[in-house]
């Protein structure tokens, strides 16, 4: 097999340089196919990542959410009767103030009333 006869060497001779060339083409194109791809997978995994840190930050958010939603909530209302029982605590509240007043006015009107009585002491 290692030797060609002299008619045919030209011929392998072409075939041998063809194939060369071919194996160097398909090299070169193998090199430019797998940096094209790790390019891709580069720019891909980079995809991920942002996405990953998007991600990230919309649970955090979606977290501090929820907890100033059970925040609101503890302060709404539930019952129209509980609503209705507070307002009317207040009510009595603003009562027993006003009438808690009155009495304050009342002793502070009686004590001067008194003490413009008293002779002066001069």
């Amino acid at each position: 097999l290692s030797t060609v006869p002299v008619e045919h060497q030209a011929e392998v001779k072409q075939l041998t340089d063809n194939i060369r060339e071919l194996e160097q083409l398909l090299r070169q194109d193998y090199r430019r196919k797998q940096t094209a791809l790790q390019e891709v997978i580069s720019q891909k995994k980079s995809d991920i990542a942002e996405s990953t840190r998007k991600l990230n930050e919309l649970k955090v958010t979606m977290a501090t959410l929820k907890e100033e939603q059970e925040q609101l909530k503890s302060k709404i209302v539930e019952s129209p009767e509980e609503l209705k029982n507070y307002k009317e605590l207040m009510k009595e509240t603003v009562k027993k103030l006003k009438k808690s007043k009155q009495e304050v006015i009342e002793k502070y009107e009686g004590y001067r009333d008194l003490v413009e009585v008293l002779p002066s002491c001069q």
